[in-house]
């Protein structure tokens, strides 16, 4: 590939995916998402990236189903019936505009802060229950809760085909749940 800034605008092809230039949205947590339910200001909010051409839109992390995922009610959840109907209207949008959509799939593990966000009563699980630092602050994860969270990492990526969504994007960096492995 020439290394021309032009290339960035030329067409990429893949068998399982088309996109109409090289320009890929990486994914920014937003928290305007009330009670992890995506609205009609976040589908306006993705459908503008498209129509300002980006071909491929990884959105902001969503939680999968599961108690202790997230710290914060205003990050989206991917799991229940109003958040999947929110995200449905996501893609629509964005594939009105011409773009590709892909959720970032999310869990926070060992890195969730006691007390903050959905279920703050619950203790927070990391596969070695040492938070970043090296300490023993949360719950450390037993096979069923490894199963548990396998599960809705499938069942995550299971919707987001059924809503007709271009990919997924797992987030393992950062820290995170599957990076803590």
């Amino acid at each position: 590939m020439a290394s021309s800034p032009k290339a960035l605008f030329t067409p990429f092809s893949s068998s399982k995916l088309d996109l109409k230039n090289r320009l890929v949205m990486a994914p920014m947590t937003r928290s305007h998402s009330p009670n992890g339910i995506p609205g009609q200001d976040v589908a306006e909010y993705y459908k503008r990236r498209a129509e300002g051409e980006i071909a491929l839109i990884i959105t902001e992390g969503t939680t999968v189903d599961s108690p202790v995922a997230s710290n914060d009610t205003n990050i989206p959840v991917f799991h229940g019936d109003e958040a999947l109907k929110g995200w449905k209207k996501v893609v629509e949008a964005v594939h009105a505009a011409g773009g590709k959509i892909c959720p970032q799939l999310w869990h926070m593990g060992a890195q969730r802060e006691p007390g903050k966000g959905p279920n703050p009563d619950l203790t927070s699980f990391g596969p070695s229950g040492l938070d970043a630092k090296g300490e023993q602050s949360v719950k450390i994860m037993t096979q069923q809760d490894i199963d548990d969270v396998i599960g809705a990492f499938v069942k995550a990526a299971r919707e987001a085909k059924a809503l007709n969504f271009d990919g997924i994007e797992l987030h393992g960096a950062h820290g995170y749940l599957l990076d803590q492995f």
